[in-house]
């Protein structure tokens, strides 16, 4: 969606049902994003549906996905030492406070480093946690029949 919001707009005309798809996920991401044009990437002329940051924190998290079954088992409950998310978080947060204290300039670069680093450290909690809820859930349904 990311991609397609800017390859409609630039294939639309105003006012058509693709625009308006575009419009809509634009609306959509602006709720999560900034969307500030000149920290974000442009294709066929339009901008992405999120800013430069987010977009590599979504690969870095689509990355980690893809990475984490050849570090991890997928039915792996036990999460990581907290301290790696608070790292990447604390990056990305100095990041954003260093910028808006006017104390250094973040730039493209920082905001991608910061912005995939949390992007793939995140599956590594996500997926042990989603695993723990089917599992409990699995649980309490046997447990359920088992009452019956």
């Amino acid at each position: 969606m990311i991609l397609l919001a800017p390859v409609l707009m630039a294939n639309s005309k105003p006012g058509s049902i693709l625009n308006s798809i575009s419009q809509g996920i634009y609306t959509f991401f602006s709720t999560t994003c900034h969307q500030e044009e000149s920290r974000s990437f442009h294709i066929f002329g339009e901008m992405f549906a999120v800013c430069s940051r987010c977009f590599i924190l979504y690969a870095g998290f689509l990355a980690g996905v893809i990475v984490y079954p050849f570090f991890k088992k997928l039915d792996n409950t036990t999460l990581p030492h907290v301290w790696m998310l608070l790292s990447a978080a604390g990056l990305m947060l100095a990041d954003v406070l260093l910028d808006i204290s006017g104390i250094h300039k973040n730039t493209f670069l920082t905001r991608s480093i910061t912005g995939f680093l949390l992007g793939v450290v995140l599956p590594f909690y996500l997926i042990p946690g989603f695993t723990m809820v089917y599992l409990e859930l699995k649980n309490f349904k046997n447990y359920k029949k088992k009452i019956k």
